[in-house]
């Protein structure tokens, strides 16, 4: 439906403290983690609180409440792990689920080897990811995750390419993206200029 950019203030530090090369990948790990918990209310904004009754010290009263049992986190992985791990903390009565795909870094394709998600039928589904490079593994995602019917689909990512941007929204327009930084572009390998680097390497410290 929309591109949505995060303009907060502290979300656009914490993007911009993991930018240079020499940040470790705790770190780098633990920052994903935070921007997770701190881009969820946006996220969330459109959702109505459903009444429900509980009991405190003193007596039985109505309060509102996220219908957090109607939510699936689905991790791309395995960057987007950090950022998961931060959402399922704040909320804890939510669903997780798994796909994993991988691109050629020679043709920029990507395909899906693996998925693990319960059903996805009317639900609504936040799909964390910290780079939106080509929109070649989204677009992946994104099919195999429609294919359930969910009631809204949402992709959350910390820096996002124009071009990337134009393919998801103009193919997926019925999906919400939300995303910090969109910076200048791609390279001729397909990455983001200036970009992260590769998140999963960084937050897992597999850098070759």
């Amino acid at each position: 439906m929309a591109v949505i950019q995060l303009k907060n203030p502290l979300l656009g530090h914490l993007v911009n403290s993991i930018r240079p090369k020499d940040v470790d990948h705790l770190r780098f790990r633990e920052t994903l983690k935070a921007i997770g918990k701190i881009a969820l209310p946006y996220m969330l904004e459109d959702l109505n609180l459903q009444p429900k009754e509980v009991e405190l010290w003193s007596g039985r009263y109505t309060f509102g409440f996220l219908p957090e049992s109607e939510i699936v986190v689905i991790a791309v992985l395995r960057a987007s792990l950090p950022m998961f791990e931060g959402m399922m903390e704040v909320l804890k009565d939510a669903q997780g689920g798994f796909i994993a795909a991988k691109r050629d870094e020679k043709t920029l394709q990507s395909r899906i080897y693996y998925k693990r998600y319960t059903s996805l039928r009317d639900k609504i589904v936040l799909i964390p990811d910290p780079m939106l490079a080509t929109g070649g593994t989204m677009e992946l995602v994104l099919e195999e995750v429609l294919k359930e019917n969910p009631k809204k689909v949402k992709t959350l990512h910390c820096v996002s390419a124009p071009e990337g941007l134009e393919r998801i929204s103009k193919k997926f327009p019925q999906v919400d993206i939300y995303t910090i930084a969109i910076d200048r572009g791609l390279n001729e390998n397909g990455f983001i200029i200036p970009g992260l680097g590769d998140a999963g390497d960084r937050a897992f410290n597999t850098e070759t």
